[in-house]
């Protein structure tokens, strides 16, 4: 048993929409090897059954930050802020005159905006993505308990907020060659930059099509090296004591490998296509899915990133182009896994690696060719919720495998525990801090996951044990036997053979669904 330590740093590194197997510390099959991510592992604990709440950014986030899930702090899809003045762990931390709280990257606590123009009234936001948006930032410090940040906003070549175009600038200032393959000129406006960076792909090649982008931005301008760099420029100025505070919690946060795929330089071609492979689940027909399932395969329902005319039908995917698709994340997930080793080296280079405690995780999974299906959706599939978790604490057992049913929700929870802070009563989570004691602790006999679907109108609540998934839609339902059934082929909410189990199910999905409410019964007087 290791004791509770108010004098840790914490490093918590975040990516986007990342399946757990693309970590080869997941998987001993993969083609990906990514050794410094893995190392995490290997000096500490790893989970295999680790869920988010929700499968979008800004909602998982949201519940990240909060504890709290998603139908209680209110960010139940992209596109809605969190509620200025929401209070976070990281409220907590930085108050407590223990710790600076900083991010690095992606935060995704506000919209980014809306390119489409779809949305024409964009209220407020800190990080908007497109430059006809910077005159309306925010710029609320500390934010949601943020003292320091820099911010990346968007995803692959299409990232933007004058954070990102002030790096670039100030990059190619330093080493003008940069400029060269973009045709950035000296004089060019901000507005011209971040156009030359977001439109910087041939938009006639074939790839566009299952959003696999060839494009000219240098990896040194690319969105993984602006989270690397300023982290390790973070991490020296706190060695160099130019802090008053005597401990930091960091977010590292990458944008990648969230769609589209766009592996810069010598990532794009790093991994052949032909050695990909794919899912299990990747020739399933459907037959045995639910409706909604199959009009997806069989039409492309739009839903986050799938829309026609940007991507496939899921039943006319082709093999080559699944495998395309795949190779092109493995080339950014490639990427983070050697900018998170130089970050685990600055650590030890600056002197803090034997009193930080590193944390990976990801916001959400990935469908990455399930059932040939890719993105996200209410499509409620494994490598979509469950996500990777690994956590080193110093002095703690090293190469553990958990297998307890964890979720993001218990995130903060942990964080304060570990730093001997009160919980506060309006988090919904609980703190692992039994499991990294005992690694065959359970905390939770089952994960709640939330999902509203703006696009179809579509609300799902999902149960998820050791051994079944039950997900309830409007109108109708899945249930799938994860112990017998791990790729979920096989949807068992109408055979009645399943009938007592799926009662049982709902009514434990129900009582979680109660229990998570956001208000109290109360009245405002006797009768």
């Amino acid at each position: 048993m290791f004791k509770i330590n108010a004098k840790w740093n914490f490093l918590f590194i975040i990516t986007d929409q990342q399946r757990a197997d693309h970590l080869s510390c997941y998987n001993d099959n993969i083609i990906l090897k990514t050794p410094n991510i893995d190392m995490i592992a290997k000096e500490g604990i790893k989970f295999t059954h680790f869920y988010c709440n929700n499968p979008i950014c800004m909602p998982n986030r949201s519940t990240i930050f909060t504890g709290q899930y998603p139908s209680f702090h209110g960010v139940t899809t992209n596109g809605r802020n969190l509620p200025k003045g929401t209070k976070t762990f990281l409220d907590i931390l930085s108050k407590s005159g223990l710790y600076y709280t900083a991010s690095f990257g992606k935060i995704h606590l506000n919209y980014f905006g809306a390119p489409s123009g779809e949305f024409t009234n964009p209220i407020e936001s800190q990080e908007f993505a497109q430059s006809k948006n910077y005159p309306n930032l925010s710029n609320d410090i500390p934010y949601f308990g943020l003292e320091e940040f820099k911010i990346i906003s968007g995803h692959g070549t299409f990232c933007g907020h004058p954070d990102y175009i002030n790096w670039v600038k100030m990059k190619i200032a330093d080493n003008p060659a940069l400029a060269k393959p973009l045709r950035i000129r000296p004089r060019s406006s901000d507005e011209m930059i971040q156009t030359k960076l977001n439109i910087s792909f041939d938009t006639t090649d074939p790839m566009g099509r299952i959003q696999v982008l060839r494009h000219n931005i240098p990896e040194e301008l690319y969105s993984t090296t602006f989270v690397k760099e300023h982290t390790i420029d973070f991490l020296k100025r706190f060695a160099d004591g130019q802090y008053s505070k005597p401990h930091f919690f960091a977010f590292c946060s990458f944008p990648d490998p969230h769609h589209p795929y766009t592996p810069p330089g010598k990532y794009f071609n790093m991994f052949r296509p032909e050695d990909v492979i794919l899912p299990k689940s990747f020739h399933d027909n459907h037959e045995k899915s639910s409706e909604f399932n199959k009009k997806h395969y069989n039409e492309l329902l739009k839903s986050e990133g799938t829309e026609k005319q940007i991507f496939p039908i899921p039943k006319e995917v082709k093999e080559g182009e699944a495998r395309r698709v795949i190779a092109g994340s493995y080339g950014m997930e490639k990427m983070i896994d050697d900018a998170v080793g130089e970050i685990l080296n600055s650590l030890e280079k600056y002197g803090l690696a034997d009193n930080t405690v590193v944390i990976y995780t990801s916001d959400h999974g990935e469908l990455g060719g399930d059932h040939r299906f890719f993105f996200k959706g209410p499509f409620l599939y494994q490598g979509l919720i469950k996500i990777p978790f690994l956590i080193s604490v110093p002095n703690m057992i090293k190469g553990q495998v958990v297998d307890s049913l964890v979720s993001s929700i218990d995130i903060p929870e942990t964080i304060l525990e570990l730093c001997g802070f009160p919980i506060p009563n309006t988090m919904q989570g609980r703190s692992m801090l039994p499991i990294l004691n005992n690694s065959a602790e359970k905390i939770n006999e089952e994960i709640l996951i939330e999902m509203d679907d703006d696009h179809n109108n579509e609300k799902t609540r999902s149960l998820i044990t050791t051994d079944w998934r039950i997900t309830v839609f409007r109108n109708h339902g899945e249930l799938y036997n994860l112990k017998e059934d791990p790729d979920e082929m096989n949807n068992l909410w109408n055979n009645h053979d399943f009938n007592e189990k799926k009662h049982e199910l709902l009514l434990r999905l129900l009582r979680r669904c109660i229990n998570t409410q956001n208000y109290s019964v109360k009245r405002d007087c006797g009768y």
